[in-house]
């Protein structure tokens, strides 16, 4: 999830406050905009779409290895398995958008709320903190959970552990949830990413923000199920820890329905699902060129309906467009 701010609330004064100025572009304005791009209504069920063809991006050098962690291996605690819990995951049900704010990135709380309430959004997913960047997202929370509330929006904080010292990036899951988060959503990546990524530091960290949270549920952003990352990732290790998982299923050239039905059998024997679709331009990253097309969107949210997603997400509103937007607003979840 390393996708910068950039289109959809450009162009205006952002500040995080409760009271502010009306949106950049209305819901309606969005909405109005999407319909002139197509005449006709998506169908349902949502047929399958072929996306544009890949970029052809150069393959550069692999990355280098990544320095000692902070923590040793040999001194993170061994954890046992927990019992099963029982948490409301009322918070992670229906349709919700991701936001990607970073430290002094200021944000229109009341554009933001306006645009997912009109839009008839259940969720906003947030950026909170980082293991580079540390926790930053009190004073985001403080106005954006009662602002959100108000219209029967939950809010889940989200972060991007490293994993170099799993005690500390754990901290910030407490503080996010001291500030009114109503989930939290740790961004757990492979080691390209930066993740110091081991069973051991995996569960040893959800242990302790599985503590902290509560009667809250616990959503493991994870990557999206491939052949590749089958053999490598701890998605059977995390389970037991998470209340859900969230599959960064980002289509990029694959079919999308394909893509989420996929994630959604391999994950969902082990915890409910919430997969989050593509609302980004991954030409930089080999895939098509532009955002993805309403259709694709809409037929990224069906399948994940139809196949027993609890929710889906969109990542992100910065990067996304208004027909990706209307898209996701008219799916009848």
């Amino acid at each position: 999830m390393l996708v910068g701010l950039g289109i959809l609330l450009v162009g205006i004064p952002v500040t995080i406050s409760e009271a502010g100025a009306a949106p950049n572009q209305s819901v309606s304005a969005l909405r109005s905009e999407a319909r002139s791009h197509s005449a006709t209504p998506y169908p349902l069920p949502a047929p399958a779409v072929d996306p544009p063809p890949c970029a052809k991006v150069p393959v550069g050098p692999p990355a280098p290895p990544l320095p000692p962690p902070a923590v040793p291996e040999s001194s993170i605690p061994i954890v046992a398995s927990p019992g099963p819990r029982h948490v409301s995951l009322a918070a992670l049900k229906g349709k919700g958008i991701w936001i990607t704010v970073f430290p002094g990135d200021p944000l229109n709380v009341a554009s933001v709320v306006e645009t997912a309430r009109h839009a008839g959004l259940d969720a906003l997913y947030v950026r909170t903190g980082s293991s580079i960047d540390r926790f930053y997202g009190g004073r985001l929370l403080a106005k954006l959970v009662p602002l959100a509330h108000r219209y029967g929006i939950a809010v889940i904080a989200w972060d991007f552990p490293t994993l170099s010292d799993p005690a500390v990036d754990a901290v910030r899951a407490a503080d996010a949830f001291r500030y009114g988060a109503d989930a939290f959503s740790p961004d757990i990546e492979e080691k390209p990413e930066g993740t110091y990524l081991t069973a051991r530091r995996v569960d040893y960290y959800l242990s302790l923000v599985r503590k902290d949270a509560g009667s809250k549920p616990v959503l493991a952003t994870v990557p999206r199920p491939t052949s590749l990352s089958l053999t490598v990732y701890p998605y059977a290790a995390e389970a037991p820890f998470v209340d859900a998982f969230a599959p960064m299923v980002y289509w990029s050239c694959t079919e999308p329905g394909a893509a989420v039905a996929v994630a959604i059998e391999v994950l969902r024997p082990l915890r409910p699902v919430v997969p989050i679709g593509q609302d980004y331009d991954m030409a930089s990253e080999g895939g098509p060129a532009g955002l993805p097309s309403g259709s694709e969107v809409w037929r990224f949210v069906d399948v994940a309906h139809g196949d027993g997603a609890i929710g889906v997400g969109l990542y992100d509103l910065e990067s996304g467009g208004a027909v990706q937007l209307a898209a996701l607003t008219d799916y009848p979840w």
